[in-house]
């Protein structure tokens, strides 16, 4: 019962009035940044699924060895030239084509894909005698040769590879041979020097002395059938030109004597020149197709020309000199007249007078003799020009009446000459058609002679532009398997299958497993972190049944005050009481998402720690479906232990039947005795000190609790008790399986949720601070419960020391105890 004597002074009911939801907006989204203490941390905890899986690893590894037989490789370097060697200097199209294909890089890569070819390698086991034993060698089956037999197995052979033929000529091979070249196909391995124009040929067998052997004969077998190829490609273009020879021979005679014919039967067929084969191009007398007709025409007609632009020329002078008349310097200008004889030498006369004259003007004067005579001379001279110039114009009449007689003949010529060619032209046709098939055949024919005697000297030439450079050398190493490199696989296959697995468990944990985790998935603060009471040590299965010892094992904060989860609930006190006034958190809240969270143990706990700091509360059980703080605290004044319920409680005060003073119990400082043999208190233990705990049980079960608390007396309940009280710590129902904690959120100042570490999914808290929002409440923080402490998961760290001062006596003056052995406590679980 509570003494209203002990009710504070002055205490008046705070306002319950329903709080702002804050902006909720973004508080979810998950943290993008990568942890590396979080990976770290997962990969400590689940090592050993690692090391199992390393351990299978190595096992394989080493089962892999054991198993695997040895393998050795022989290698081979071939070089490929740019061209075949040749000894003959040809220039046809196919040489220039094949140098073209040998240069490029798709030569050796076809080289590359030939060495691998069936047939290739079939002929090699032809050629080295590998199906005589039945291919026990080949296989590795136990056959040693010795070395005649062996030089016997590298010639005869060989010499009997080209015998077994079909009637076609290609080689045909048994099929055991078939069988063993097409299993070497695996072993062959080519690969072409990047940069370079050389292959190395690698040969793999389980004898080093077999793949050494192998990796000569494929190389030498392949520059064997490239030569062989070769000359069966030149004997049959041989053959093939021969028998073109003897027709195309034929076909020129044939030509030539349609020439002849033709030329018995037109006798005017000899003017076109070109003799027995000529084409109409070319000609002994270097004429066009009529020969001596065309050129006699062509030299008629450029005669012919040439006169009627004389008689054009000589007309147009004339015309000028009757229109300018006696004008002796105007006749001077035009060119025939001043090109004349008679003219050109009475000018010179003129010149060769003047300058005597000039002469003579420097030592005589004008009244002198002989300066007298000169300028008669110079007036005769100048008579001689003018008669001269003005009979130039009769001498241009008579050259035009010359010309046009010269035109008349010359055109009389013309057309007698276009006669004998037009007749001449008649004959050509016929003509230039024999001699341009003449003249094709005998290109033909001497083309196909100089094919046959290139071909004829290239075929017996054995040069190939395919050569080994390097011989293998016996491989005295195996190269698979290889120990150091199979076991190093191993082990990191091991490796990352466990960390794909330990990884992969992590990233499909949806719990909440850190304080960090928590409160950047969640949008809200972590108050606390208590760690799992369950890993302070070894207990017997007999303690944890023990009815007496699982209810004082919720009681960390009296129990174990240095423990760590004692430290974490002082520490949710100091976080709750930095919120804000005092008027303003009075009233706080404990509830979970889903059940078996630790909501009722976090409850308890808080308020022992109020109370230890001085404060006068109330614990209320909120939870009217299933309450747990009669069990808890083992009220001394309970009728039954079995049948605690039956005293009142909520659901009693709620209904009218009871009132807090009445309902409320004080929880006392006297003994508490525990019957398990190994755990026995002896001695009082304060519940507080200097404060008062009360708790307000469930009471009887109620048919329909949330009837009951959507009613008006769970507020007037709440109300009253904060007038009553210091605090009011109130347990409730998990919010998603009932909605009993959202009918008291409109009464409650703060509200926490309570989180069971790796455990709570992170979906239904979400689910539950979502429905928390739409009733008008924003949590105030967070309370994350039961954080392992085992070696692994320390990234979990919970900020709460480890034993921090313990057993320097910082908690043992407030009250005494005695205990004969360290309780292990597993209640945080309710």
């Amino acid at each position: 019962m509570i003494d209203p004597a002990h009710s504070i002074p002055g205490t008046t009911v705070p306002t319950i009035s329903e709080k702002p939801v804050a902006h909720l907006t973004g508080q979810y989204g998950e943290a993008d940044k990568f942890d590396f203490r979080r990976y770290w941390h997962s990969f400590l905890e689940r090592i050993w699924i690692v090391a199992i899986c390393v351990l299978a690893g190595l096992f394989l590894a080493l089962g892999n060895l054991a198993r695997t037989p040895k393998l050795y490789q022989a290698h081979t370097v071939l070089d490929v030239e740019f061209e075949e060697p040749s000894f003959v200097p040809t220039s046809d199209y196919a040489t220039r084509t094949r140098s073209m294909f040998l240069a490029s890089g798709e030569a050796l890569r076809t080289i590359e894909q030939n060495l691998t070819n069936p047939t290739l390698l079939a002929r090699v086991v032809r050629s080295e005698g590998l199906a005589q034993d039945g291919g026990r060698a080949f296989l590795g089956q136990s056959v040693v040769a010795n070395k005649s037999s062996s030089a016997t197995e590298h010639t005869e052979p060989s010499q009997a590879a080209n015998k077994t033929q079909n009637a076609s000529g290609v080689t045909t091979f048994t099929p055991l041979e078939d069988a063993l070249g097409r299993a070497m196909v695996g072993m062959v391995h080519p690969a072409t020097r990047r940069g370079t124009r050389l292959i190395d040929l690698y040969v793999t067998h389980g004898d080093p002395a077999m793949a050494q052997r192998l990796a000569e004969a494929v190389g030498r077998e392949y520059i064997r059938n490239s030569i062989e190829r070769r000359a069966s490609s030149s004997e049959d273009a041989l053959r093939y030109l021969l028998e073109e020879e003897e027709r195309l021979k034929r076909n020129l005679q044939k030509s030539e004597a349609a020439v002849t014919e033709y030329k018995a039967k037109n006798p005017d067929a000899l003017q076109l020149g070109g003799g027995t084969a000529a084409t109409g191009s070319k000609g002994d007398g270097g004429g066009s197709r009529g020969g001596l007709v065309e050129d006699n025409l062509q030299d008629i007609n450029g005669k012919l020309t040439a006169a009627k632009a004389d008689q054009i020329r000589l007309e147009g002078q004339l015309q000028q000199v009757d229109q300018i008349g006696n004008n002796i310097d105007a006749l001077l200008a035009i060119p025939s007249i001043s090109t004349a004889p008679m003219v050109a030498t009475a000018r010179s006369s003129i010149i060769q007078i003047e300058a005597g004259i000039t002469t003579l003007a420097l030592r005589y004067k004008d009244k002198h003799p002989r300066m007298m005579a000169a300028k008669a001379s110079l007036a005769e001279a100048k008579d001689k020009l003018r008669q001269a110039v003005l009979a130039q114009p009769a001498i241009m009449r008579n050259a035009i009446e010359q010309s046009k007689a010269t035109q008349a003949s010359l055109q009389q010529a013309l057309q007698a000459q276009q006669g004998v060619a037009v007749n001449l032209n008649r004959t050509a046709i016929g003509y230039q058609e024999l001699a341009r098939q003449a003249e094709t055949d005998r290109a033909l024919y001497e083309s196909v002679l100089r094919q046959i005697k290139d071909t004829n000297l290239a075929k017996d030439v054995k040069a190939n532009a395919v050569s080994v450079i390097e011989h293998s050398p016996l491989p005295n190493f195996p190269v698979s398997p290889r120990p150091t490199r199979t076991i190093l696989l191993g082990l990191l296959g091991g490796l990352a299958a466990g960390l794909a697995f330990v990884f992969g468990i992590d990233a499909l944990d949806r719990s909440i497993k850190t304080v960090d985790q928590a409160e950047s998935t969640l949008g809200l603060p972590v108050f606390a972190a208590v760690p799992d009471t369950t890993d302070e040590g070894p207990v017997s299965r007999l303690k944890r049944r023990s009815k007496a010892f699982r209810s004082s094992n919720y009681r960390v904060v009296v129990e174990t005050p240095e423990s760590p989860a004692a430290e974490a609930f002082r520490n949710l006190r100091a976080a709750l009481s930095l919120l804000g006034p005092e008027a303003e958190r009075k009233v706080s809240l404990f509830t979970s998402a889903v059940p078996n969270e630790g909501k009722s143990f976090t409850s308890a706990n808080y308020s022992l720690a109020l109370a230890q700091q001085g404060y006068r509360v109330l614990l209320i059980d909120g939870d009217l479906r299933r309450p747990n703080m009669h069990r808890i605290f083992r009220f001394p004044n309970a009728r039954n232990n079995s049948d605690e319920d039956s005293a009142p409680g909520v659901t009693d005060c709620l209904v009218g039947e009871a009132d807090v003073a009445s309902a409320a119990r004080q929880i006392p400082a006297g003994e508490i005795q525990l019957v398990d043999e190994s755990i026995e208190l002896t001695e009082n233990i304060l519940a507080a000190t200097g404060g008062q705990l009360f708790v307000l049980a469930g009471g009887r079960r109620a048919p329909n609790p949330a009837e009951i608390l959507a009613g008006p007396f769970f507020g007037q309940l709440i109300a009253k008790a904060a007038t009553m009280f210091d605090r009011v710590v109130i347990d409730s129902a998990p919010i998603l399986a009932v909605s009993d904690t959202l009918l008291m959120m409109p009464h409650v100042q703060t509200v926490c949720i309570v989180i069971r570490a790796a455990k709570t999914p992170r979906p239904a808290v979400r689910r539950a601070i979502t429905l928390l929002a739409k009733s008008g409440i924003r949590p105030a923080g967070l309370v994350l419960n039961r954080l392992r402490r085992s070696r692994g998961v320390g990234y979990y760290y919970y900020y709460a020391s480890h034993g921090y001062g313990k057993d320097e006596g910082a908690y043992s003056r407030g009250y005494s105890y005695h205990r004969r052995s360290k309780p292990d406590h597993e209640g945080n679980g309710a």
